[in-house]
Parts: C-alpha cells; sequence; structure tokens
C-alpha cells in the first residue's frame, strides 16, 4: 500500500509541476537506437543493450509496481514513449529485412522483460511473416499471461502474419482460446480474431460468423467485451449479411447471449440494435 501512494503522491506533483520528467537528449538517443538496431543478430547482445537504454531512460520515480494502477499489470520502465517510437523506427528495416532474427531477438527481450520489452518484443515477432516458429512462440509467451496491455499488442502484430500464413490453422486456434478454462485467453481469442478481422479477409468473415455463438454463455465481463468488438466489425463491414445472420437467432439463443448482445448495442445501427435487442419477458 505504501508503494502505491508513494506512486500516486508523485505522479500528483509531477500533475502539478512540483516534478519534472527528464530531458532527453535526442541526438543520443537516436544514436542509441541505431546501434541497437545493429545488435539484432545477437540475441543476447541486443537484449542487454535494450535494458541499459530502458534504465538509463526510466524516471524512477514513476516506475509501476506489479498491480499499481491496473489490474493484472506488469511491472514497468515507465520510459518516456518516444524512446519507443525511436526504438522501433530504428528496428524496422532491419526487422523486416531480418525477420528469423528478429523473432530470435523479441524471445530473449520476453523472458523476464517488463512492460516495455515485452511490447517491443510482440512489435518485432510480428515481422516473422507467419512462420510455425511464431505460433509455438506466441503459444508459449501466451501462459500466464494476463496484462492486457500486452494481449492486446500481441493480438495486433501477431495474428494478422499467423491468419495470412494458414488461415484454417488460425481459426482452430481461435476456437480452442475462445473455448479454454483461463479467462485471459478466451479473452485473447477474441482480440485476436478482431485483429484478423481487419484485413477485411473473406476468411476472417466467415471465422467471425462460425465463431460466435461461442460466447453466448460466456460469463466473464472482459471476455464479452472483447467478443462485442468481433460483431461490431462485421455490422461495419458486412451490414447486411451481419442482419441476416442476427435475423436467424431464435429468441432462445438471443437471452442465453443476452450480456454479448447489450455490450455490443451501442456500437451498432438502429437496424441492427432492433433486431437483437432483448425480448420482454413472457
Amino acid at each position: 500500500m505504501h508503494r502505491l501512494r508513494q506512486g500516486s503522491r508523485e505522479e500528483g506533483l509531477l500533475r502539478q509541476g512540483v516534478l519534472t520528467v527528464p530531458s532527453i537528449d535526442l541526438a543520443l538517443l537516436r544514436s542509441q537506437s541505431m546501434e541497437l538496431a545493429g545488435q539484432l543478430d545477437d540475441p543476447a547482445l541486443f537484449r542487454a543493450s535494450l535494458r541499459r537504454m530502458m534504465e538509463s531512460h526510466a524516471h524512477r520515480l514513476l516506475r509501476r509496481g506489479r498491480s499499481m494502477d491496473r489490474r493484472c499489470a506488469l511491472q514497468a520502465w515507465d520510459v518516456p514513449g518516444l524512446l519507443i517510437r525511436e526504438v522501433e523506427a530504428a528496428l524496422r528495416p532491419a526487422a523486416h529485412s531480418r525477420p528469423a532474427s528478429a523473432l530470435a531477438a523479441a524471445d530473449a527481450v520476453w523472458v523476464d522483460g517488463k512492460l516495455e520489452e515485452k511490447l517491443l518484443a510482440a512489435y518485432l515477432a510480428g515481422f516473422s511473416r507467419g512462420s510455425p516458429e511464431l505460433r509455438a512462440l506466441l503459444l508459449r509467451w501466451l501462459e500466464g499471461m494476463e496484462d492486457p496491455t500486452v494481449l492486446h499488442a500481441l493480438s495486433t502484430r501477431l495474428s494478422p502474419p499467423l491468419a495470412a500464413e494458414n488461415p484454417t490453422l488460425f481459426r482452430s486456434q481461435l476456437r480452442a482460446w475462445m473455448e479454454s478454462a483461463v479467462p485471459a485467453l478466451r479473452r485473447f481469442g477474441w482480440m485476436a480474431l478482431s485483429a484478423w478481422q481487419q484485413e477485411k479477409s473473406s476468411e476472417a468473415i466467415f471465422a467471425s460468423f462460425e465463431l460466435l455463438p461461442i460466447i453466448f454463455p460466456e460469463t466473464d465481463p472482459e471476455t464479452v467485451r472483447s467478443a462485442a468488438k468481433v460483431l461490431a466489425l462485421l455490422a461495419q463491414t458486412v451490414p447486411q449479411e451481419t442482419r441476416a445472420w442476427l435475423e436467424d437467432l431464435s429468441p432462445k439463443i438471443l437471452r442465453q447471449g443476452r450480456p454479448f448482445f447489450r455490450a455490443a448495442l451501442p456500437s451498432l445501427s438502429p437496424e441492427l440494435s432492433a433486431v437483437i435487442r432483448p425480448p420482454r419477458p413472457e
């Protein structure tokens, strides 16, 4: 509790201007980022150099401990966002041309990494273009992971290349996540489907309609909200097909999926909302 109060007090002082965040030497930061990009082929060296960068630029007064301001949150360096943007920009050409090296570096960074390191690992892994190694790595990274920010990053970075490589296999993997006994994996499954939907492929649309019934008995509110985004994206992309799908649902199914449909209502058009609005009790 002391650590939470201390962090809140210091953040308040920052907002009041009593404390200031140390300025960044942009030229030095860019030089460090380019040097880091040159070490992509050496995972151990890359990890050590990145850790030194995080350590040197971290605001020690604002370092967040586990679950200080977010449920299931990881520890974080609380480095400025500019650092992450510069590192990503410097790494992009090398990671694009050497995806295998990027994947190896990502895996090295992930181990014992704090929030920013895991987010950067997800960024690097996304360049692997859907290799079998990427799928194995993602399954391993998801073990025990509950941080919503990291789960979202993994879904947006890794889902598109995995789906592009083998849509049928990816659809089967989505079902496995959505039917998992672990709530975080169920949430991730719907996040991953939403990320795939952004590609606007026919495979993603077909998979969405096929998998949505899984959510009807769901009781976890966060999972329900994640799934509601899938229906909202369908309504935007293929409104006529979405309406037809909804009209085919029986009143019993509508009642069973009431929490899901209630979560989806704000994102839907009045026409679609009228179709799924929960029926009055008989």
